[in-house]
């Protein structure tokens, strides 16, 4: 018996051990390379473009989750304590850093934060020169010609954009989106004329204002954020007969978008996809209405030449009854 209980309290405190090196597998064994813990894939996209295999990069947020939802795990405390730099973003939804950063008593960490948006081509830009400048100083490499590179594909991106905002006159398309989405979607051109924040935190009376906004707007696209929800947009659209739009904040959430670049491009397509459905539907819908009224004449026309015919027939008869 003394030998099965040792056997058994063996297995209660191995396992965990097993299963935690299990969990950082992908951090543990790079020696010769250092560690980079990035809190998001928007900035860990950018530090695996800049490095490639010379990092081991871990992000801590996969890129298809909202921050605020962020799960920590021991792997997650494991890599932050063996890390020679953490970037973070420094949004609201990292309110968890600081129990990861007490948890990991890394004392040789550097903490980087970067300020400002991204997720526009300007905002991008300068998440570049950021990264690449920190990355530069503390690890001692010269990164000038990848900045310079990844700076001009995000330019290459932003002319793509500015081409197609201008030939589809997207200016004079209003649209509703999720309040996290609106500086990409104005950096594009389109007019934004209501946002909304998480729908868990809408009541009944901001969905109806919503509703009643896309309405009397006019509004041609609905749309959600990717990393919030991707239901809640469709329900006003089919309402107000406008499209629902589905975008992603971050980078590799969707496949075809892991870099900064990419995932501009992809939201900006899913913007101007929508738009011409939109615009394609509501000449149809017009043609429709068009249709309809024409009908509707014809039915009326056909239905006072049968009066008038009747009449007259009547009329002939009474006459045909008095000679």
């Amino acid at each position: 018996m003394k030998i099965i209980k040792f056997s058994v309290l063996s297995l209660v405190f191995v396992l965990p051990l097993m299963f935690l090196g299990m969990s950082v597998v992908k951090v543990d064994g790079y020696t010769d390379k250092p560690i980079i813990v990035c809190t998001t894939s928007a900035v860990g996209s950018i530090v695996r473009e800049f490095l490639g295999d010379m990092a081991d990069v871990v992000v801590l947020v996969q890129p298809g989750l909202c921050p605020a939802d962020f799960d920590m795990k021991p792997s997650d405390v494991y890599a932050v304590s063996k890390a020679k730099i953490l970037f973070r973003q420094n949004i609201s939804g990292e309110f968890w850093l600081q129990g990861l950063l007490e948890a990991a008593g890394n004392p040789n960490l550097t903490l980087v934060t970067i300020p400002g948006v991204y997720n526009t081509p300007e905002g991008a830009k300068n998440y570049i020169r950021w990264v690449g400048g920190n990355l530069s100083q503390i690890l001692n490499l010269d990164l000038d010609a990848k900045i310079s590179e990844m700076l001009t594909e995000i330019d290459d991106v932003s002319s793509w954009i500015a081409g197609q905002a201008q030939a589809l006159h997207v200016s004079s398309v209003k649209v509703i989106c999720m309040n996290w989405l609106k500086t990409f979607v104005e950096s594009v051109g389109f007019t934004v004329v209501a946002t909304y924040n998480p729908p868990e935190t809408l009541s009944a009376g901001d969905i109806n204002n919503l509703i009643n906004t896309a309405q009397n707007e006019g509004v041609a696209l609905i749309i959600d954020n990717l990393q919030i929800d991707v239901e809640f947009g469709r329900g006003i659209a089919s309402q107000v007969g406008a499209e629902h739009v589905v975008l992603t904040n971050f980078p590799g959430a969707i496949p075809g978008t892991e870099t900064l670049a990419r995932m501009l491009r992809y939201n900006a397509e899913q913007l101007f996809n929508a738009t011409n459905t939109w615009r394609a539907t509501l000449k149809l819908r017009t043609e429709k209405e068009i249709l309809e009224n024409q009908v509707t004449t014809f039915q009326i026309t056909t239905a006072l030449a049968v009066t008038v015919a009747v009449v007259e027939a009547v009329w002939l008869y009474v006459r045909r009854k008095r000679g």
